[in-house]
């Protein structure tokens, strides 16, 4: 009996260590993200600003989630893979409007990249 309540306790104190670590990856992702969404709607708004020509536009984010990339050589269940934040930023202004896929390893390492190259001219009802 001994030897069964030892087992217990040790799965009851692992339960107890582990449990908090995967309810606080969820919270991580979260705040990752939010930590991250400024840089991200600031490299969004200057490329958009820049090819809408127009210094007023303003953006929303329209999407936001985290991405997982692997690492080169590594295969898909590996590790050593990359954490983004992948953000869909709309930018509008001066009659024209632009969507774009902003990636963030930080706050400090965003870019905005352009899913079709082009910008939709003389938005109706905008």
């Amino acid at each position: 009996m001994k030897t069964s309540k030892k087992i217990n306790t040790i799965r009851t104190g692992l339960v107890t260590l582990i449990l908090p670590l995967v309810i606080s990856a969820c919270a991580t992702e979260a705040q990752f993200l939010a930590q991250t969404q400024p840089a991200a709607v600031n490299a969004a708004l200057a490329r958009g600003r820049f090819e809408l020509n127009c210094p007023d536009a303003t953006s929303t984010v329209l999407s936001k989630k985290m991405t997982y990339i692997n690492g080169i050589g590594i295969g898909m269940g590996g590790g050593g893979g990359y954490e983004w934040g992948e953000y869909t930023v709309g930018v509008k202004g001066c009659g024209k409007s632009a969507v774009y896929e902003t990636m963030c390893r930080d706050s400090d390492n965003c870019n905005a990249l352009s899913q079709t190259g082009r910008v939709l001219d003389n938005l109706q009802g905008q």
